[in-house]
């Protein structure tokens, strides 16, 4: 089996990958809370948030815009102390805003393809 796999098989047992029917909501922690992401207002902006201690590198923020459109960025997760890497964005910085209504994000590690969990939700 190929290394990519066993990272993928590796998560989905660990409970990283939820199942698509997952309910969408502002923040979501994996089963072993290996893996902790939010999109939340903090004093006063939308804040876009990963914290893990089973991730390295690069990962992709995708946000879809109530008219359809997506835009992702790569952002590299920053050492933190005790062995956590995070990710902590202003969604106003890197991402146009496309109107009222709900946006919708996902968080997908470099060399996996797809998201780590469920969407997480934003209304503007």
């Amino acid at each position: 089996m190929k290394p990519l796999r066993w990272t993928v098989l590796s998560l989905a047992l660990l409970g990283g990958l939820a199942p698509a029917t997952a309910r969408a909501a502002s923040a979501y922690c994996s089963s072993t809370g290996d893996v902790c992401y939010s999109a939340k207002k903090r004093d006063g902006a939308v804040r876009l948030a990963l914290g893990t201690f089973a991730l390295r590198g690069t990962v992709d923020v995708c946000v879809r815009a109530p008219d359809a459109t997506r835009k992702c960025v790569a952002f590299r997760l920053r050492a933190r102390p005790r062995g956590i890497f995070e990710i902590d964005a202003r969604w106003s910085a890197h991402f146009p805003r496309k109107g009222p209504g709900t946006y919708r994000v996902t968080f997908v590690p470099r060399g996996i393809g797809m998201s780590i969990g469920p969407a997480v939700t934003f209304a503007v």
